[in-house]
């Protein structure tokens, strides 16, 4: 995966307003975490043809604590930002271009009982072309 690609990722966040950090969510000394918030990673997936395109999975892991409904909004604003059909697109440079598309989404059950954990699936699609 690009930092084009995290870069846009980053950048929509931001614009939705949602809290968000790549791998890592850290607050200064002192600061609370907010109440809900979003840490993102991804995982490369193998090339299927020879055609210049490389797919990922990125992974959106959002916490909240007390209701479920905060994160059920936060995926909503995700899902409007990165459409299913039509995807986020951007042209990163000469040859090359990504499209970000909401995949799927699951609640995840967490042991302590106040924190809610939800796993936002996007799709990155990524195309270099050579020559």
């Amino acid at each position: 995966m690009s930092i084009e690609a995290l870069a846009m990722v980053k950048e929509a966040m931001s614009d939705m307003g949602l809290d968000y950090a790549f791998m890592e969510y850290k607050q200064e000394p002192g600061e609370a975490l907010p109440e809900t918030y979003f840490v993102g990673e991804y995982q490369e997936l193998e090339p299927v043809n020879e055609d210049g395109e490389e797919d990922t999975i990125f992974i959106l892991n959002g916490f909240s604590r007390g209701k479920w409904l905060r994160l059920e909004e936060a995926k909503g604003k995700v899902k409007r930002d990165f459409p299913q059909a039509e995807g986020r697109k951007a042209a990163t440079g000469p040859g090359t271009a990504i499209a970000i598309f909401y995949s799927n989404s699951l609640p995840i059950p967490v042991e302590d009982g106040e924190l809610k954990r939800m796993q936002i699936n996007l799709t990155v699609k990524e195309w270099k072309v050579e020559g």
